[in-house]
């Protein structure tokens, strides 16, 4: 059986049950796990039988160290799976959608601190990683620290 695994539930759960339904005629189980976490803790607990592969949707965020540190700690499940689980790559729906331009308007946090560390660790993400040698701020590697 293959598996598509989200942290998603309402909305985020009912479009990963429509692209199942769209693209690949219910062949997916799709399951929410609730959480990141969630699904951090369902593939610890994972016994893959032979057939089986779980596409995992990870809501990954650069700016969250939490979700940084889970997503690393899966991947190093996932590097051992023999292909049998799969880390989908994509950067979470909220961060895609309101392009992190309009956070501030819509959390109402009136920290500019946290709001100018965002932007620069922003501004060093490459390929879902932080190139700490493109921040020269120390207030922001202490923060990242």
């Amino acid at each position: 059986m293959r598996y598509l695994w989200t942290e998603d539930t309402g909305a985020g759960l009912h479009f990963w049950k429509f692209v199942n339904q769209l693209f690949f005629d219910n062949e997916l189980v799709v399951e929410s796990k609730g959480s990141n976490q969630g699904l951090l803790d369902a593939v610890l607990d994972l016994n893959i039988k032979e057939d089986n592969k779980y596409y995992i949707a990870f809501d990954y965020v650069v700016d969250n160290q939490d979700i940084r540190n889970k997503y690393r700690m899966l991947k190093s499940i996932t590097d051992k799976s023999d292909g049998k689980i799969v880390i989908l790559d994509m950067i979470c729906f909220e961060y895609l959608i309101l392009a992190f331009d309009k956070l501030v308007e819509w959390t109402g946090t009136g920290k500019t601190y946290k709001i100018k560390i965002r932007e620069k660790v922003l501004g060093a993400v490459e390929n879902h990683r932080i190139d700490l040698s493109r921040i020269d701020d120390e207030k922001t590697l202490q923060y990242i620290a």
